[in-house]
């Protein structure tokens, strides 16, 4: 796989502008909404791995955990450690999260907010964060939804480039002068894959299934037409399980036992 590293250190100057877009501040609110009422009721250790520019950091930050944020693009590693300069609780670990190794029931929570499908091999990477987690904490992972491209690239007119991805469950991010290389995941394998690893209560949900009904650009102008409205739908069509794989992006969670 080509790394992403690269294409995340172009993006890393304007990550933040990257989430003002419609579609992607909806499924970055949206996936909120899931993660926080399941954070740490006390101030606990929060894994953030793929942490990026540290949105997602700050936001644990404020509510008072330690965070631990991977990332292995150094311009983003860069920005996060200046964003978050004034958290004593932020610790930065700038390697691939393959080879991070962190004490077992080390964390209360894992997240891997679109960064799982970067890694080398999904699955293990699963197992590890299980690892990490201590009993009774959870685990996040939120990625690209196979069926979703799938039936974008139909509606774009490039059959058998969806015909390519659901073969391959593999995608390509070009940005510029950057390509990086991603699994393209679904609820299934997902779910699985977090049972294989000993995590319970297992649940998927679809954010954004609008955009696979509507197209991205008809959801986006949805959006800025009348945002709470498009917004009260996606939160009730995220809430059935049976549209997961619908949603641009697939959310999942995971309970390690007791």
């Amino acid at each position: 796989m080509r790394s992403s590293a690269p294409l995340f250190d172009s993006l890393a100057p304007s990550y933040d502008r990257h989430f003002q877009v419609p579609h992607r501040r909806a499924y970055d609110d949206l996936a909120w909404e899931f993660v926080q009422p399941l954070t740490p009721r006390q101030p606990g250790c929060v894994v953030d791995a793929g942490c990026g520019v540290g949105r997602w950091s700050e936001r644990l930050l404020a509510l008072g955990h330690a965070v631990i944020g991977v990332e292995q693009a150094p311009a983003m590693a860069k920005a996060a450690r200046a964003r978050l300069a004034d958290y004593p609780s932020f610790t930065l670990i700038e390697r691939p999260m393959e080879e991070v190794d962190l004490p077992q029931g080390r964390a209360d929570l894992v997240i891997a907010l679109g960064s799982l499908q970067y890694s080398r091999d999904p699955s293990t990477m699963i197992q590890r964060f299980a690892r990490w987690t201590k009993p009774g904490g959870a685990v996040f992972v939120l990625v690209d939804s196979l069926v979703a491209l799938v039936l974008e690239l139909v509606a774009l007119g490039r059959p058998e480039d969806a015909l390519t991805a659901l073969r391959t469950r593999m995608g390509t991010w070009i940005q510029a002068d950057h390509i990086a290389d991603n699994h393209q995941l679904d609820r299934s394998r997902l779910v699985t894959w977090f049972s294989q690893s000993g995590l319970t209560e297992v649940s998927a949900h679809g954010l954004l299934v609008g955009a696979s009904a509507l197209g991205r650009h008809r959801l986006s102008e949805s959006l800025e037409s009348d945002w709470e409205r498009q917004m009260a739908l996606e939160r009730r069509l995220a809430s059935d399980p049976l549209l997961a794989d619908l949603g641009k992006q697939l959310l999942v969670f995971g309970r390690k036992p007791q």
